[in-house]
C-alpha cells in the first residue's frame, strides 16, 4: 500500500512540474491585454492593433485587446505592465522612449531594465536631418560649415524637449561641433508649420511626417539620422556615409512582457511576432506609415534596449537635458 502511494505521489509531483511546459502549449486560452502607452490614433497604437489583429490568428483566435494607457512620457503605461501578473497575458507595444526616460527622469515606478521581459523588436522608423526651404546649404557638409560660421544663430525643431528626434539634433551638434539651439515643441506636428513657414530652420524628424514636403521642395532632407538608409527614400545618405557616424537614431517599436513571464511563452509570442512581420499584407501595411519590420530574437531585442539606455543616457548627460 506505501509503495502504491508512493508511486502515486511521485506521479502527481511529476505531472504538477510538467504543468507549466502543458500550460505554454495552451497558451493563450483567454483573452490577452495589449497595453499602449500613448494615445489612440497615433503609430505605435496603429501598429500595437496590427500586430493584435494578426497575433490573434496566429495563436488561435483568443483576442488581443488594446488598451491605451497614456501619461507621463508612457511611463504610466508601462508601470502598469511592470505590476502585472507574469503569465502571459499583459503585454504592451512600446515606442523606444523608454530608453530615453531612463535617464532623463530622475525617478520611475519601475527598472526599465530588471520589470520587463522583452518578447521582440516590432518595426523602425527612419528620422532626418532637414530644413527650411530658402536655406543656402545643400549639402550636409555645407550646412556644417554654415552653421559653424553663424554659431547660436540657426534654430532647430526636435519635436517635444527630451524626444528620441531632440537627441538626433543634440547627437548632430555634438558630431559635427556646431552650436545651434533646440526650439521645444508639444509634439511633432506643432513643429512642421513653423519649419514650413521658415520660422525654425532645421528639423529633425521622422521620414513620414515631412515625406510628402521633400519633393515640393518644402523641406531639404540633407541625411538620414539613422543608421541605415530608407527604402523609402533611398537617395538620401546616411549621416555617417557623409562623415557623422555618430548621428544615427533608430527609432524603434517593441513588445514586452513583465518580468517572470515563463521563457516558453515569450518564445512563443516572440515566434508568432516573426511569423507575422513576414507576411506581404503585414508588410504592407506597415509601409503606409513608412514603418520596416523588424523582427529577431527576445534576446536580440533585450540587448538592443540596454545598448539605447547607455547611448541615449550619454547623450542625455552630455548635453545637459533634464526633464522636471
Amino acid at each position: 500500500m506505501k509503495t502504491l502511494l508512493s508511486t502515486l505521489f511521485i506521479a502527481a509531483a511529476l505531472a504538477g512540474s510538467a504543468a507549466p511546459s502543458w500550460a505554454a502549449d495552451a497558451y493563450p486560452s483567454k483573452p490577452v491585454r495589449v497595453i499602449v502607452p500613448v494615445t489612440a490614433g497615433g503609430g505605435v497604437d496603429t501598429l500595437a492593433r496590427l500586430m493584435a489583429q494578426h497575433l490573434r490568428t496566429e495563436l488561435g483566435g483568443e483576442p488581443f485587446i488594446v488598451e491605451n494607457k497614456p501619461g507621463a512620457g508612457g511611463n504610466i503605461g508601462l508601470d502598469l505592465l511592470a505590476k502585472s501578473a507574469p503569465d502571459g497575458y499583459t503585454l504592451a507595444v512600446v515606442p523606444n522612449t523608454m530608453t530615453i526616460n531612463h535617464t532623463l527622469m530622475a525617478r520611475l515606478p519601475f527598472d526599465t531594465i530588471k520589470s520587463f521581459a522583452p518578447v521582440g523588436q516590432i518595426a523602425t522608423s527612419t528620422s532626418i536631418i532637414g530644413s527650411r526651404a530658402g536655406l543656402p546649404p545643400k549639402t550636409l557638409q555645407e550646412l556644417v560649415a554654415y552653421a559653424k560660421s553663424r554659431p547660436g544663430t540657426l534654430t532647430f525643431a526636435g519635436c517635444d524637449t527630451g524626444s528620441i528626434l531632440h537627441l538626433s539634433g543634440e547627437m548632430f551638434k555634438q558630431q559635427a561641433g556646431v552650436d545651434i539651439t533646440h526650439v521645444p515643441y508639444k509634439g511633432c506636428a506643432d513643429s512642421i508649420p513653423n519649419v514650413l513657414g521658415g520660422q525654425v530652420d532645421l528639423i529633425f524628424i521622422t521620414l513620414s511626417n515631412v515625406a510628402n514636403y521633400i519633393p515640393q521642395g518644402r523641406v531639404q532632407a540633407y541625411a538620414v539620422a539613422s543608421s541605415k538608409r530608407s527604402r523609402f527614400a533611398p537617395d538620401i545618405p546616411t549621416a555617417a556615409e557623409l562623415g557623422y557616424p555618430g548621428v544615427a537614431v533608430d527609432i524603434w517599436y517593441g513588445m514586452l512582457a513583465p518580468a517572470g513571464t515563463p521563457a516558453d511563452i515569450v518564445a512563443r509570442l516572440n515566434k508568432a511576432l516573426n511569423t507575422v512581420l513576414a507576411r506581404s499584407d503585414v508588410q504592407a501595411s506597415m509601409a503606409t506609415a513608412y514603418l520596416e519590420p523588424a523582427g529577431g530574437t527576445a534576446e536580440q531585442f533585450g540587448s538592443l534596449i540596454k545598448t539605447d539606455i547607455d547611448r541615449y543616457g550619454a547623450v542625455i548627460k552630455k548635453a545637459g537635458i533634464k526633464i522636471d
